[in-house]
């Protein structure tokens, strides 16, 4: 069965949406000066991600050394956000971590266009191995059993590229929470660029009033709740640190109880090609009686275990624990 899902084309156009009112989304200024950005911008990003791998890859090594920095504030943010996941890590290490971060994170800005763009029309199999739990398997095979699934992921690996799994596969139309960049023709272009992957996409501002509905018409929810929330947060530990994160997975996951796909996309040393892996498929019914920081603490636990698949290809540079008190690293806890 693994062979057949392998098998299945990448669609050039995500499948039928469901007939549920969406928030409207805010595009942004769309004057000369943001025509300008955009135009300087894709010139720059698409002129770099042409370049052959062998060329590009030494390239973003160098810029990876040269930007903690040129960018000290998010390189001081995330070197604390290492020490605090890996609290035994020597500073060479932590240091090691914080290049590889800056690197991924160029990786994916430069190449995820133009390997949307490659991988339509081609089998699965081409680009991805499926490493799924028996669980996963099951809904793969039965295609979400049409009737919703709730995705929970993090900002790692080729987050960008998920939905070229999850459409094939029958676990689509997918929706994934954004908060556009402020310029109207960079929003557009992200636009089209997820939805050529079948990737669709709802503004912060009034995303809960579309996911429950959307879930109930068997979409698929993409939800990565790995960064500092700033409305409505709960506490909770993370990778045991106490930190402000987001409810509405947890909320979600007791008003419209759906199977919970826990996955991600992680890239390997061909550059062409991807691990999409599904560790576990966990049931509402783990979160029907969970107070909002038991859910958050819990969509943690899940979170950091898939971070420590890869942590070379994390967003350590997002700043988890700004506005906290200082985190002396003995104090931080390994996850089990």
């Amino acid at each position: 069965m693994a062979e057949a899902l392998h098998d299945l084309r990448i669609p050039d156009a995500p499948p039928a949406t469901p007939a549920v009112p969406l928030p409207e989304l805010d595009e942004g200024p769309a004057g000369a000066r943001a025509l300008v950005e955009y135009l300087a911008l894709r010139a720059l990003t698409g002129g770099l991600g042409a370049l052959p791998v062998g060329i590009l890859r030494p390239l973003e090594g160098l810029l990876a050394r040269a930007l903690p920095s040129l960018d000290p504030r998010h390189a001081g943010g995330a070197r604390d956000f290492i020490r605090t996941a890996f609290p035994e890590a020597e500073a060479s290490e932590v240091e090691e971590v914080l290049r590889a971060a800056y690197r991924h994170l160029i990786d994916v800005t430069l190449r995820a266009d133009r390997l949307r763009a490659k991988m339509v029309g081609r089998r699965l199999g081409e680009f991805f191995d499926l490493e799924l739990c028996d669980e996963a398997q099951e809904l793969f095979e039965a295609r979400g059993h049409g009737r919703g699934v709730l995705g929970l992921s993090a900002h790692l690996g080729w987050w960008e590229l998920t939905g070229h799994v999850l459409i094939p596969c029958g676990l689509g139309p997918a929706y994934a929470i954004i908060k556009p960049p402020k310029n109207a023709y960079l929003t557009r272009y992200m636009l089209r660029s997820r939805a050529r992957m079948g990737a669709l996409c709802l503004p912060r501002h009034g995303a809960m009033r579309a996911l429950p509905a959307l879930l109930r018409a068997g979409a698929t929810t993409q939800l990565l709740v790995d960064q500092r929330s700033v409305r409505g947060w709960v506490e909770a530990p993370f990778f045991g640190r106490p930190a402000n994160c987001d409810r509405t997975f947890g909320v979600l996951a007791r008003r419209v109880p759906k199977p919970i796909l826990v996955y991600a996309c992680l890239g390997t040393d061909d550059p062409e090609r991807f691990r999409f892996v599904a560790p576990r498929v966990l049931g509402p019914e783990q979160f029907a009686d969970l107070e909002p920081e038991e859910a958050a603490a819990r969509v943690n636990q899940h979170i950091e275990s898939l971070i420590r698949m890869a942590p070379d290809q994390y967003f350590w540079l997002h700043d988890r624990f700004r506005g906290r008190e200082p985190w002396e690293p003995a104090q931080a806890l390994q996850t089990p």
